[in-house]
């Protein structure tokens, strides 16, 4: 009860660092943050009601202690150029990220996993070097390159998919970005899953199980995967996170109507209420994915 109370605490005082880490940005914006939203044209008027409505006249303790304050309530605020509640416009996108997320995680974890084999028992051969090769190659390249390229290939050069939006549940238009979007975790779960299984192997219950006569596919699939659990659910649960928190570069670059492309929408709006909101509700979702982690490896532990 005392750890519990203890790791709840830690949450809540890393929230509160996180709100002020963005009311701090807020604060060091240059000039008048008032004036950016409201325009080259705006009024007086119009630019003092902006300042009131987001307490920018305040002083900033007060106006951070008016934020936690709203938080609590489960109040976000509202959108300065839309008027509609802040958290109504991240649920509306919320699905669409998650959509993306999900399938982007299930292609990578089962790839992920697949190739990690196949490249365990090819140790030494062509394949183990070419997996491994395209596995550095989409660690080390920026996940834009890897958009423009899907895009360049499958899109313009091929016309098989189409380049950007969405359509309803029409997998064609989540093909690319989800793949854009794998790429690292792809990667990173056949580095893990590889490195993993051949520590494994090389350990003494292994190799009793081999001397029983036990089939090297059956001692990898039923006995050594099992020992590594952990380290992949680290890096899914971790990547999932970062992609419902918002994939931005992947989603404005494809035009998917999630909350990644929400937050540059509302950046380039100077609408500072969605993206206090966008980012805080990211924020939220790392601190949950972090309190699942921590949960399976005390699981594990026991």
């Amino acid at each position: 009860m005392i750890a519990l109370l203890k790791r709840a605490l830690f949450l809540t005082a890393a929230f509160a660092c996180a709100i002020l880490i963005i009311q701090s940005l807020i604060f060091l914006i240059p000039g008048d943050p008032a004036v950016m939203i409201a325009g080259d044209y705006a009024s007086q008027e119009d630019i003092a009601a902006i300042r009131k409505e987001l307490a920018l006249d305040e002083p900033f303790f007060l106006r951070y202690i008016a934020t936690l304050r709203h938080i609590a309530q489960l109040d976000l605020g509202h959108s300065v150029h839309t008027g509609l509640p802040v958290h109504a416009l991240i649920l509306e996108r919320f699905p669409a990220t998650l959509f993306l997320a999900a399938i982007s995680m299930a292609i990578a974890v089962s790839t992920g996993i697949a190739l990690g084999i196949i490249s365990t028992l090819k140790r030494g051969s062509k394949i183990e070097s070419i997996i491994l090769w395209v596995s550095s190659l989409f660690i080390s390249t920026p996940v834009f390159i890897i958009c423009l390229l899907l895009t360049l290939v499958f899109s313009h050069l091929l016309g098989l998919l189409p380049p950007s939006g969405k359509d309803g549940f029409d997998l064609r238009f989540v093909i690319l970005p989800s793949l854009a979007l794998a790429s690292r975790s792809l990667a990173l779960i056949i580095r893990v899953v590889r490195n993993e299984l051949v520590s494994v192997l090389a350990s003494n219950y292994i190799k009793s199980a081999r001397a029983m006569g036990i089939r090297r596919w059956r001692i990898i699939l039923v006995y050594a995967l099992r020992n590594i659990i952990i380290p992949v659910a680290t890096i899914v649960l971790l990547d999932f996170g970062s992609y419902l928190g918002g994939a931005v570069v992947t989603e404005t670059v494809f035009a998917w109507p999630g909350i990644g492309r929400l937050l540059m929408q509302a950046l380039a709006k100077r609408d500072l209420p969605l993206v206090q909101g966008v980012v805080l509700f990211s924020t939220g979702i790392f601190i949950l994915i972090g309190m699942c982690i921590e949960f399976i490896k005390n699981t594990e532990k026991k």
